[in-house]
C-alpha cells in the first residue's frame, strides 16, 4: 500500500511542479471561490442554478453557466502561461464549446417534457424520471464523444481514457479506503441528509410489481453508469482530449466546469469538487486513463447511498 500511494502522489506532484503558474492558479481559485459564494450565498445564484435566470431559456442559462466559467478560466490562464498559439487556434474554441454544449444540453434536458407517462401512477412516473435523469449522458454525450473520437481525435488512446491501462489503480483503491471515514462523518450533516440518497427505496416499494430490492438495484446500476460518463467527459474529453491543444493547461478550466456541475448540491461537495477534480484531472493527464476517477467516483457515490440506507432503516435518521 505504502509504495503504491507513494508512486501515485509522486506522479501528482510531478504534474504540479510542471504545471504550476502562480497567476493562473491564484486566478482560478479566486474565480471559482467567487462563483461558489455567488451561487450559494445569493438568491440570484439560486435562480441561476435552477436555470431560470438571467436568460429566459433553460438551455441558454446552462450554456452560460458551463461555457462561461470554462472560458473565463481557460482564456486568462492560457494568457498567463503565454500560450498564444492555443489562444489563436480556432479548433480550441470550437472543441471546447462543443463539449460545453454537450454538458449543457444533457444537464438541462427534461424527460418530463419528452415522455408521456400519463398511463402510469405518480410513483411509477417518479421512478422512471429519476432513472432516466441518470441516463441523460448516455443519451446525449456518449454518441457525440464517439463521433468526436472516431473522426477527429484519432490519436487519443481508447475512448478518452477508457482504455487498457491500470497505472496507479491499486493506489486509487487504497485512497478510497482512506477517504471512506470522512464520508461516514459527512453523511450525518444536514446538507447531506437533505440531499442524499439519490434513490429512496422506501418510496418505491413494489413499483411496477417488482420487489423493492430489484428496483433499487436497477436504479443504482444506472446511477453508477452515470459516474462513468461524468469521468469520461471531464477527466476524459476535457483533459485527455484537450491535451493535444492545451497540454497540462487543460486541467484548470476543466476543474472550473466540474465545480459548476456541483452547483445545487451541498456546498461542501461543490468546494471539495475543486480539489478532487484537480487531483483526478492531474492524474488523468499523467496516466492517460480515467480508471482512477471511475473507482473513486463510483465508490464514493455508492458508499453514500449505502450509508443513507443504513441511517434510514437502522438508525431512523432521514
Amino acid at each position: 500500500m505504502k509504495n503504491s500511494l507513494k508512486l501515485l502522489f509522486s506522479s501528482f506532484a510531478a504534474f504540479v511542479r510542471q504545471d504550476f503558474n502562480l497567476w493562473a492558479y491564484a486566478y482560478t481559485v479566486l474565480l471559482v471561490a467567487c462563483s461558489v459564494a455567488l451561487m450559494y450565498g445569493t438568491e440570484w445564484g439560486h435562480r441561476f442554478e435552477l436555470g431560470v435566470a438571467p436568460l429566459g431559456n433553460v438551455y441558454a442559462n446552462h450554456i452560460l453557466r458551463y461555457a462561461g466559467i470554462y472560458f473565463l478560466v481557460a482564456i486568462p490562464t492560457l494568457a498567463f502561461r503565454c500560450k498564444y498559439a492555443a489562444l489563436r487556434n480556432p479548433a480550441f474554441y470550437a472543441k471546447a464549446l462543443l463539449l460545453m454544449l454537450l454538458l449543457s444540453v444533457s444537464d438541462a434536458f427534461s424527460w418530463r417534457t419528452a415522455l408521456d407517462l400519463s398511463g402510469y401512477s405518480s410513483v411509477e412516473q417518479s421512478y422512471v424520471f429519476k432513472a432516466m435523469w441518470r441516463v441523460r449522458n448516455l443519451t446525449f454525450t456518449l454518441p457525440a464523444l464517439l463521433v468526436l473520437r472516431i473522426f477527429f481525435d484519432k490519436k487519443v488512446k481508447g475512448l478518452y481514457g477508457l482504455c487498457r491501462g491500470n497505472h496507479h489503480v491499486r493506489a486509487y483503491l487504497w485512497l478510497y479506503v482512506a477517504v471512506a471515514p470522512l464520508l461516514v462523518f459527512a453523511s450525518f450533516t444536514d446538507d447531506f441528509l437533505s440531499y442524499y440518497p439519490s434513490y429512496e427505496p422506501w418510496f418505491f416499494e413494489d413499483v411496477f410489481g417488482r420487489p423493492a430490492w430489484l428496483n433499487t438495484l436497477m436504479f443504482e446500476a444506472v446511477y453508477m453508469a452515470d459516474f462513468v460518463m461524468v469521468e469520461l467527459l471531464f477527466r476524459g474529453a476535457l483533459v485527455i482530449g484537450m491535451a493535444a491543444m492545451l497540454g497540462r493547461s487543460a486541467v484548470l478550466p476543466m476543474v472550473a466546469a466540474y465545480v459548476a456541475l456541483h452547483f445545487g448540491k451541498p456546498a461542501l461537495e461543490a468546494i471539495s469538487a475543486m480539489f478532487g477534480g484537480y487531483f483526478l484531472g492531474a492524474l488523468a493527464f499523467q496516466t492517460r486513463h480515467i480508471w482512477g476517477g471511475v473507482i473513486i467516483h463510483m465508490g464514493i457515490a455508492l458508499l453514500i447511498e449505502l450509508l443513507r440506507f443504513f441511517e434510514h432503516y437502522v438508525l431512523g435518521v432521514g
